[in-house]
């Protein structure tokens, strides 16, 4: 007896762990995808490797059967973009777009730096690589029509009501060029990105 119930643990603790080392695959599989269509993106933007370029995520989670159908259909008919990138769950619970944060206010050190139309840092003075979790997005420039623009008038800036930390994906074990990427939190199906 005692023979059979070791030969059942043994086989429940093997089971076990192929499916974890299965998990575990998957999940470097997904990070590997992630990784590949952040340096896409990024490059989209720019190719120029001394530049810090700003991206932005949302994650759309299915809540439901038909938000898992719903989800299973826009990977077979959405495309990826040079403004956008999309990365869908195999199984419809959930999806991402991702996007250059353009005509943005980045705080660092007290400093607002802004991104320009196409997601790119612009600063004067080098922001060094080891601190770029540090930078936080602060708001927006807002847009102004083209009369507004003959007149000279400036750009008003909407800043967030909370600060939005970046997540630090930057160095030569995630990318090779320098790229910033911010959570922007989930949404639910159908509402538009965050950045807007």
């Amino acid at each position: 007896m005692r023979k059979f119930n070791y030969a059942i643990i043994t086989l429940i603790l093997c089971s076990f762990i192929g499916c974890k080392e299965a998990n575990n695959q998957q999940g470097i599989q997904f990070l590997s995808k992630v990784k590949e269509l952040e340096k896409t993106l990024a490059d989209s933007i720019s190719s120029d490797s001394k530049v810090i370029k700003i991206l932005a995520y949302n994650t759309y989670k299915s809540e439901t059967e038909e938000d898992m159908e719903k989800i299973k259909e826009l990977a077979k008919t959405t495309q990826n973009t040079a403004r956008r990138q999309y990365i869908f769950a195999k199984d419809g619970s959930f999806y991402r777009v991702y996007y250059p944060i353009t005509d943005a206010i980045i705080q660092y050190e007290q400093r607002n730096i802004p991104t320009n139309e196409k997601g790119v840092l612009v600063s004067v003075s080098p922001i060094p690589m080891a601190d770029i979790m540090l930078l936080e997005l602060a708001g927006k420039y807002g847009k102004i029509t083209d009369e507004e623009k003959k007149e000279g008038k400036e750009r008003p800036i909407q800043f967030l009501r909370t600060s939005i930390q970046a997540e630090k994906k930057s160095g030569n074990s995630i990318h090779d060029d320098k790229i910033c990427v911010f959570n922007l939190g989930e949404r639910k199906l159908g509402d538009k990105i965050s950045w807007e």
